[in-house]
């Protein structure tokens, strides 16, 4: 036995020996960290031996205390300006000189912050601000402190109060986040070949952050935890795409940890050029589960999203560590942000994705610049600013492409503030939402009920009062400003980076047709809508055929309007509609036109749009013909039609008149038992 200690005694004196004298090559440091837990314990103890000052570094492994004997002198601390001490290891004495604004129309990155950065990008699936330490929760009522690694960032960095996520989920927020573009309505997407429970897959027409990086001469990395990452087209500009935590579909899955293992692992493989990495942290998206042996803060769903944040954040914390013992860890630029929150009832809803309240799209929004002096900057921004952000402080040109966010150098680097900005989300399920928000107002349309929701934010932070129909100067100053943004970008008719484009190719036609049912002289909206004539499939007892109605753009309306189809049994095809309708009929729902992606106040003169609408027959029919009307009101109740028309119902307008098949003409009328029916809304 005492032979063998002997024996033994040279081995563990020369791995202590060995990690001195190549534990600085961080490659060779991490493989042992994460190939053996003695080697690890052993580069602890060589850490531990030489870092004199208890600073938590050491002068040797690599990790360049400059100071080894001033525990306030380390890297990744702040650099205090204009004192003549180098209190962060970087070479140089940070001074506010470096951040006076230069006069001119644009505002440039300061002159010493021009270097050849790394950048770490961060994504944290589905943080809420209000439930980040330093959004509120640890001073909240519940005082629970559940980021208090990012909320150490935090104090250090220039961090957005007021950011906001351009969708309600992952599946619009994350390629948006990405290409600073809005999913439904700015990027190309192949939906032709969607796999079953997976997103649609961005084209190559896309331009990535990737990409972007790529031009600048970097080394492009991703570290990713969820299926949809494996066939998404994101994978567009990156060396190495790692997706194998998330290869197949597992809720449950606890992942944070290896998320930062793997992005160590990256970076110590590339310490050399620059370098762009993308860690996509998975953990707090619902299911929530427990960490045994970590921080908890109860059972319930809450907590457990909590807990969630706290065991995320703790992982994070470790990257960031290690990250400024690493040979370029001084020149690294940290980004971080999440691609939208989780409810819990706050507006009778939980989860995310349906909506675009507060709860849902306020995410953080981080940029670490080491030696940038920390900012909290208010006002409202997106997280779309992030790529146009990093690429201005990459100084990578971008001037040949455009984005949905701007750069955020200004408020980075000198404090200015923009109160007035308008930012945008958009959600599609399962009704079309649209909001504008500001610091004051925050104005969400839906395109498929053609309503509006107004929210003073500096009043009701929490949202829970529409004041749409009191507030008439938030309405005055919001609405144009949703308006030029949906006309922008909505109903841009650009069916190439749209989906809602490639939605209104079904409604939007080249040429006009020639209908089988022409109507010449009909008109709507005062003669601004021209209506050509309608087609119908085959009409039978209990059917459910359709009326495709044809109209022409004359000028542009002055209104949206709702359209409805109505069928009425008459006993002859002469029937002139003059008179009322019977009890015999069959109506369709009424709706804006593409459910709210085309109201026609947004047609352009000279369009032809089909507008198809689907009725339902009653079984006991027995009229042989069917007076086909079209239902045109507005959406604030106001009639299409200005003319009487059957009934004196001024919002419908007679057509003409179709066979149903099945009823011979000789055949008597049966009288109907069913109630004449009122125009009705979806």
């Amino acid at each position: 036995r005492k032979v063998g200690l002997a024996a033994a005694l040279p081995a563990l004196l020369l791995v202590p020996l060995t990690l001195v004298r190549c534990g600085g090559e961080p490659e060779v440091k991490y493989l042992a960290v994460t190939a053996s837990p003695t080697l690890a314990t052993a580069i602890e103890l060589v850490r531990k031996a030489n870092d004199l000052d208890g600073d938590g570094f050491g002068s040797l492994l690599g990790e360049n205390d400059c100071a080894p004997r001033k525990k306030s002198i380390r890297p990744g601390v702040r650099d205090m300006p204009d004192n003549g001490i180098d209190e962060n290891c970087d070479g140089r004495d940070f001074s506010m000189r470096d951040l006076i604004q230069p006069s001119g129309p644009t505002v440039p990155v300061p002159t010493a912050f021009q270097k050849p950065w790394n950048v770490l990008f961060i994504t944290i699936d589905t943080v809420r601000y209000d439930y980040t330490s330093f959004g509120g929760r640890k001073t909240g009522p519940k005082k629970r402190d559940t980021t208090p690694r990012l909320a150490e960032l935090v104090s250090r960095s220039a961090s957005f109060t007021f950011a906001q996520a351009p969708s309600a989920g992952t599946m619009a927020s994350v390629p948006a986040i990405l290409t600073s573009k809005f999913f439904h309505s700015g990027i190309a997407l192949d939906e032709k070949n969607i796999k079953p429970g997976m997103p649609p897959r961005l084209k190559k027409d896309n331009t990535t952050l990737a990409e972007i990086m790529k031009r600048g001469g970097y080394t492009t990395g991703a570290i990713l935890t969820h299926e949809y990452f494996n066939d998404w087209g994101l994978e567009q500009g990156f060396d190495h795409y790692d997706n194998e935590i998330g290869k197949t579909h597992d809720p449950w899955r606890v992942s944070a940890n290896r998320v930062t293992d793997r992005a160590l692992s990256w970076i110590a493989r590339n310490p050399h050029g620059k370098w762009f990495l993308w860690a996509h942290y998975l953990d707090p998206h619902a299911q929530y589960v427990a960490h045994p042996g970590e921080k908890s803060f109860g059972d319930g769903q809450e907590d457990l999203y909590d807990g969630e944040l706290h065991f995320t954040d703790k992982q994070i914390g470790r990257l960031l560590d290690e990250l400024v013992r690493l040979p370029g860890g001084e020149r690294t630029i940290v980004v971080i942000t999440s691609d939208h929150g989780d409810a819990f009832g706050e507006h009778g809803f939980f989860g995310h994705a349906v909506a675009l309240a507060k709860e849902v799209i306020h995410v953080p929004l981080i940029f670490h610049i080491p030696d940038n002096p920390p900012r909290q900057i208010g006002g409202a921004v997106s997280n779309l600013d992030a790529l146009p952000t990093v690429a201005a402080l990459c100084g990578i040109d971008v001037s040949d492409l455009s984005f949905e966010g701007k750069s955020l150098v200004p408020q980075i680097f000198y404090g200015k503030e923009e109160p007035d900005r308008a930012v945008f989300a958009e959600t599609n399920y399962p009704n079309p939402l649209r909001a504008a928000v500001t610091s004051k107002w925050k104005l969400i349309y839906n395109m498929k009920g053609n309503f509006h929701e107004l929210y003073d934010l500096s009043k009701d932070p929490l949202e829970k009062a529409n004041v749409a129909s009191r507030e008439k100067q938030g309405m005055e100053q919001m609405r144009p400003i949703l308006d030029a943004w949906l006309e922008r970008v909505v109903f841009s008719r650009d069916a190439s980076m749209s989906q809602a484009a490639m939605r209104m190719g079904k409604v939007l036609l080249e040429s006009a047709p020639t209908p089988t049912h022409p109507t010449p002289g009909v008109t709507l909206d005062d003669g601004a809508i021209e209506v050509l004539g309608f087609d119908t499939t085959t009409i039978t007892s209990g059917s459910k055929p359709s009326v495709v109605v044809f109209m022409k753009v004359v000028r542009r309306p002055r209104r949206a309007l709702k359209f409805g189809a109505v069928l009425w049994g008459v006993a002859a095809e002469s029937h002139d509609g003059a008179t009322a309708i019977g009890g015999e009929q069959a109506r369709s729902l009424l709706r804006v036109t593409l459910d709210g992606l085309l109201p026609s106040d947004r047609w352009k003169p000279g369009e032809i749009i089909r507008e198809e609408l689907q009725v339902t027959m009653p079984a006991t029919w027995s009229h042989p013909f069917a007076a086909v009307g079209l239902v045109a009101s507005g959406t604030d109740g106001t009639a299409g039609w200005q003319a009487t028309h059957p009934g004196g119902d001024n919002s419908l307008g007679f057509l003409g008149v179709v066979p149903v098949a099945g009823v011979s003409p000789t055949q008597p009328a049966k009288p109907s038992n069913l109630p004449t029916l009122q125009p009705r809304g979806m």
